[in-house]
């Protein structure tokens, strides 16, 4: 008690030398706090929500977005609690506070899932998310830097599940698979892609999502942890784009990614060949050339191996 009078006067002999500021402070026993009425919630809803407008009309965003959370968690029951929330939103995203903007938009959909403003801030919230995909530059100096790309898969997540049937729905499922992509997560990206047609195999999106599928498992063939299993999966991939793909554009970029795969894989079977033959196992050897010619025609590996396969012919004839 004596170190609380002891603050009290203290702050009161601090006020009594700024007379001009003194006026702005009061004390409440029953808080037993000092206050600045200026900061204080007001009476009613509606005049904190003019007090609120003040801040944001004069482009005071930041006074602004507090002064509307101070509105909604006062006045939550009120008709004006939805309006002040998103307005909070809105606020942060004025004033460049992009991920406080997200939150605040996204309290306004599930404190008041029936707001007028449902659609637009949907449409906020993936614009949100788009900025933070773009803003994203991946690594610096060998450090990770994702905190962007989680913030994007965060906010495309909401905007999937706060209207899985709406406009945005399809479009934010896309992004996500982009967002794993971009930071080299491959085969969350593959399952991003794969949920996006299997939910929506009507989405304008549907051929895009099975090319990047097919191109994020050639990418994750490519990883130090080298698996041939993904270089198979991957052809098989881009086989099935290639056949069925309407978009001709992405359609060439998906033939020539899936003949650039089994030069690739022939080359693999190439050197299974090569090893055999320095070994003098030539009956081995033809195998694995045989199945590079019959497997993959359209590759130069296939040439190649067809000269080798002439060059140890003589030694298949004496059975060796």
């Amino acid at each position: 008690m004596k170190k609380f009078f002891l603050l009290l006067i203290s702050v009161i002999f601090v006020l009594s030398l700024h007379p001009a500021a003194s006026a702005f402070w009061i004390w409440t026993p029953g808080e037993k706090n000092i206050e600045n009425p200026k900061y204080a919630v007001k009476d009613t809803p509606e005049e904190q929500f003019a007090w609120a407008m003040k801040f944001f009309q004069e482009k005071d965003y930041k006074g602004a977005a507090g002064e509307f959370v101070r509105l909604a968690a006062a006045f939550k029951n009120s008709d004006l609690a939805p309006e002040a929330q998103y307005y909070a939103g809105l606020s942060y995203e004025m004033g460049k506070r992009h991920y406080q903007a997200f939150k605040n938009y996204q309290k306004t959909v599930e404190l008041y899932p029936f707001t007028q403003r449902v659609d637009e801030i949907i449409e906020r919230e993936y614009n949100l998310g788009d900025f933070f995909f773009k803003k994203s530059r991946g690594n610096l100096m060998g450090m990770d830097l994702m905190m962007d790309l989680d913030w994007a898969v965060e906010i495309f997540t909401k905007v999937r599940e706060n209207a899985p049937f709406g406009p945005y729905a399809d479009k934010a499922q896309y992004m996500i698979g982009e967002c794993y992509k971009k930071a080299q997560q491959y085969q969350e990206a593959i399952q991003a892609f794969q949920r996006l047609m299997d939910e929506y195999p009507s989405s304008y999106l549907y051929d895009y999502a099975q090319y990047e599928l097919a191109q994020c498992t050639y990418l994750a063939s490519r990883s130090p942890e080298y698996d041939q299993n993904l270089t198979d999966e991957a052809i098989r991939e881009f086989s099935k784009f290639a056949a069925s793909g309407t978009d001709r554009d992405i359609t060439e970029v998906a033939e020539d990614t899936l003949l650039m795969l089994k030069e690739k894989k022939a080359q693999s079977i190439l050197k299974t060949a090569f090893f055999y033959q320095r070994q003098k196992r030539y009956k081995s050897a033809a195998i694995y050339f045989n199945e590079v010619i019959n497997e993959f025609p359209e590759t130069d590996s296939s040439k190649e191996a067809f000269l080798y396969l002439q060059s140890i012919q003589k030694f298949l004839n004496k059975g060796i």
